[in-house]
């Protein structure tokens, strides 16, 4: 760790050395010396310093403009005034201008370190608070993003850099890393960000209805359609879209949403006109675009046009350090949405929680602690909740093939984990859709959608 650093300022050489030596064997710190202001603020300009010790009558800069100069390039740096001519005017205006205190000459040695000790302290504190303020602002930034692993501040480091452009963004990762949290904090931050982002999901919507809604329609482009329909990527005129999945996109599609990449034009359905469109385009997938490409299922014009930047999120198990950090900021938000006292966890069960295995991911996590919500009325989750169902977690398969390839055991995991995730979660809400939906903070349309795609009979969960 390095040492703290004091800067002595007089032109009084003896004093100067004396000091020295006595602050070298009483302080573990470096001293610094000057023999004047010009001279200090040199040294100032290219050495961290923590607290200047300056005496107020010194040729070319007094010591209260040499304390001016200090304050105004950084404000943090504690600052010690010495005077042979103490007078209470002259102490005032010393502590006015941000002086931490005023010593008298000659110098009371014990004094003395005891002041620059003290100083020392407050310099941590301020550099403390200041850091606490930028880490603060910070997470602000990435709006519900939380994170302070090493993976998760690139992140966010990211996320800000694209921010401050209007190119497409490719935002990768498995599925429940936060890619829709991504996606927002880069609208929020650009220069767009005053607008609300237009948000498309597209496996929601069959390809017919997904079309309209992108581009929009005319009158009488088809049955029932009779009025002008203004299509998402007009609402985000000038604004951003974010289109969620877009791995699921139909070739046909794709092909239209290509052309809106190269021309920045849409052409709404039943009209022979196109016109031009201010849009960014945000996308997320969880899927390997690359293979798709391969299987003539995807575009590869198209992922080139969407790959202009890419952001990936790390998987839950990739940061696992951040889990404690995730289950304090799900425990606040949760209360507040449900307007219920905060719970709180019990060591053992924030151990449990960061030795087990998230093929959800965040989301997973978000779920389980949304679940504690709804059925277990104690303030806090102990180890004896564990054994709950709510608090079983999906562990990896023991009998992995390992001569089967990787995305075809990952996609089995993936299929194994969603069916016994649905079913506990409508066996749970008795096969009510709208509530499991409100459960797993799913919209209710995508829970539907999930449910058909695995032919999980609801009906029967309510009987």
């Amino acid at each position: 760790m390095e040492k703290d650093t004091i800067l002595v300022v007089d032109d009084e050489t003896d004093l100067v050395h004396g000091l020295r030596r006595i602050l070298s064997m009483e302080m573990d710190c470096r001293i610094l010396t000057a023999e004047n202001g010009v001279q200090a603020l040199d040294i100032l300009s290219n050495t961290a310093v923590d607290v200047v010790l300056a005496d107020v009558l010194m040729p070319h800069m007094d010591g209260l403009t040499l304390l001016e100069r200090i304050k105004s390039r950084d404000p943090a740096v504690t600052v010690i005034i010495m005077t042979a001519y103490g007078t209470i005017e002259k102490a005032v205006e010393a502590i006015k201008k941000g002086a931490y205190d005023l010593i008298q000459k000659p110098l009371d040695e014990e004094r003395l370190v005891h002041l620059l000790r003290k100083g020392l302290e407050l310099n941590r504190l301020v550099r403390e608070n200041a850091r606490l303020t930028e880490a603060i602002s910070r997470k602000e930034t990435v709006g519900s993003m939380v994170g302070q692993s090493r993976p998760m501040r690139a992140v966010f480091d990211k996320i800000n850099m694209l921010a401050q452009s209007d190119v497409t963004v490719l935002i990768r990762g498995e599925t429940g890393t936060g890619k829709d949290l991504a996606a927002r904090a880069i609208h929020k931050l650009s220069r767009r960000g005053r607008r609300g982002l237009v948000t498309v999901n597209c496996p929601a919507l069959p390809e017919t209805i997904l079309e309209s809604e992108l581009f929009g329609y005319r009158k009488g482009a088809f049955t029932h359609a009779v009025a002008d329909h203004t299509g998402m990527f007009d609402q985000a005129n000038g604004s951003s879209i974010f289109l969620d999945e877009i791995g699921d996109l139909t070739l046909p599609v794709q092909t239209k949403l290509l052309r809106v990449l190269q021309d920045k034009e849409i052409r709404p359905l039943g009209s022979n006109r196109s016109h031009l469109v201010d849009t960014r385009i945000l996308a997320a997938t969880n899927q390997d675009l690359e293979l798709k490409i391969t299987q003539n299922r995807f575009r590869e014009d198209l992922f080139y046009r969407l790959n202009v930047a890419t952001l990936t999120l790390p998987p839950l198990d990739a940061i696992r350090e951040d889990i404690p950090l995730l289950v304090a900021h799900f425990l606040d938000r949760v209360a507040r949405e449900q307007d219920k006292a905060r719970k709180t966890v019990a060591p053992e069960v924030l151990d449990h929680l960061m030795g087990q295995e998230w093929p959800g991911n965040t989301r997973q996590l978000e779920n389980l602690i949304r679940g504690w919500y709804a059925v277990l009325p104690d303030a806090q989750i102990t180890s004896r909740h564990l054994a709950a169902e709510v608090c079983q977690v999906v562990r990896p398969v023991a009998d992995i093939n390992l001569d089967e390839p990787y995305q075809d055991l990952k996609e089995k995991a993936i299929e194994s984990f969603t069916l016994t995730y649905l079913n506990r979660l409508l066996g749970r809400t008795a096969g009510n859709v709208s509530a499991a939906a409100q459960l797993s903070g799913m919209k209710r349309q995508s829970l539907q959608k999930i449910i058909k795609r695995y032919g999980i009979d609801v009906q029967q969960l309510r009987s």
